[in-house]
């Protein structure tokens, strides 16, 4: 009697086991794996951030004599700004090889960039002043490629970018001197649209595992636009055409923070 109690114990408890084994495999078999975040999909955003501007503006003139070597006499004032920008951005990203992503993105800010800069033609000619020039940057955009590496657990991503940059920049020369000295220019209010090129850096990251859609980034980016903004002349009585103020070098320097929202995978 004892040994049949034995075993119907035994295998009671034999059975427990096996079912609790069960049970517990059945829990583990239902629970969904985690999948690794990726960067792969296109996305849109928005972004806020400070920008500093460098133009520089030349007075030429032919009308006093060639300097050296036959060249005008000149004179090259520089203009630094610093003001906010504010825009958005669209892109898509491509995850490869484990952790490197690889982009495309455009982007455009409207600006603030505005300042007042003495006209270099007072410099020229003593007495023909004060004279002022302005100028304002209305907007600034590029279309770059991205190449990145992600970092913990694929939750951001370091990345560097270069591509082509465009901006507008309006100038305000009715307050000339150099104008005012030929009775007045044939362009007070030129436009200065450039091509040009960008490069940055960044770091951009899930804001939380529970909104993988949502990323927050900071970035640095460099517009070059070269040196060549285009020649106005200022000679209303034709004297000499080529008396003009020109547009020289710009380049421009952003710090940006902003939010991008994951629109689709594939």
């Amino acid at each position: 009697m004892k040994k049949l109690a034995l075993v119907a114990t035994v295998s009671l408890l034999a059975i427990v086991a096996c079912s609790g084994a069960e049970a517990a495999d059945m829990q583990l078999k239902a629970q969904p794996r985690v999948a690794a975040y990726s960067w792969t999909g296109c996305y849109a955003g928005a972004h806020l951030g400070w920008a500093w501007a460098h133009h520089e503006v030349t007075a030429s003139n032919f009308s006093f004599g060639p300097g050296p070597n036959g060249s005008p006499i000149a004179a090259t004032n520089s203009l630094e700004t610093n003001q906010g920008v504010y825009g958005g951005q669209l892109g898509c990203n491509y995850q490869f090889s484990g952790n490197w992503v690889v982009g495309i993105q455009g982007d455009i800010a409207g600006t603030d960039l505005h300042g007042n800069v003495a006209d270099p033609f007072d410099r020229i000619v003593n007495g023909a002043g004060p004279g002022t020039l302005g100028v304002k940057t209305d907007w600034l955009a590029s279309v770059t490629a991205r190449l990145g590496v992600t970092a913990w657990n694929n939750q951001a991503l370091f990345y560097v970018k270069g591509g082509a940059a465009f901006d507008r920049s309006r100038w305000d020369f009715s307050r000339s001197s150099y104008c005012a000295f030929y009775n007045g220019c044939l362009n007070y209010f030129p436009e200065d649209r450039r091509t040009g090129w960008t490069a940055g850096a960044g770091a951009e990251w899930v804001i939380s595992p529970t909104s993988p859609k949502w990323t927050a980034f900071v970035e640095y980016d460099y517009y070059d636009f070269g040196s060549n903004g285009g020649s106005f002349p200022v000679d209303v009585r034709n004297i000499d055409p080529r008396n003009a103020l020109s547009l020289g070098n710009q380049h421009i320097q952003t710090l940006k923070v902003g939010l991008n929202y994951r629109l689709f995978t594939p």
